[in-house]
């Protein structure tokens, strides 16, 4: 994988674990103070939804993307060999790629329409500001259709250089 992708794969990752360690301190804290003193953090259900989640999901796709560490359901096409099993990939790949270009042009209409009306949400003693979230998203999943092209570009690049011409 290029330097640049992986690079940038890497700090996606440190920072989605980051903010995994982050979310599970601040949900153990909220409980902790429920339970044991009655109290509760203001605001933990909308942070939580809102920022943690929405930063462990979009830019973990990313991340399993740059890896290229998808899980994947192979049921038939693990018995294909050779050519076929090229060609089977490859419309596999440009699948995902189309469905992150589509999935990241939707998300990034909601941002903009987020960001225009400054969205809120109640978060018990103050409005929360999500619309940043929804930036966050369309990073992670523009990243994630960066990363799928390299492994389409990569794919084709190679498809001369394939070797099994059988079926």
């Amino acid at each position: 994988m290029d330097t640049w992708l992986k690079k940038i794969s890497n700090g996606a990752a440190v920072a989605v674990g980051a903010v995994t360690v982050l979310m599970v301190v601040h949900v153990t804290a909220e409980v902790l103070l429920r339970v044991l003193f009655g109290m509760h953090i203001p605001g933990t259900m909308e942070v939580v939804t809102y920022y943690y989640m929405v930063a462990a999901v979009f830019v973990g796709i990313f991340s399993c993307t740059a890896d290229d560490v998808h899980i994947r359901v192979d049921v038939v096409a693990q018995f294909f060999r050779g050519r076929f099993r090229r060609v089977v990939d490859g419309i596999g790949m440009v699948a995902i790629t189309v469905y992150f270009a589509i999935f990241s042009y939707g998300l990034y209409l909601q941002a903009v329409r987020s960001w225009k009306r400054q969205e809120t949400v109640d978060a018990i003693v103050a409005e929360l500001a999500v619309w940043p979230s929804r930036w966050l998203a369309v990073i992670g999943i523009s990243l994630a259709l960066m990363a799928s092209l390299y492994w389409l570009y990569q794919f084709v690049s190679s498809w001369g250089s394939d070797q099994e011409d059988s079926l």
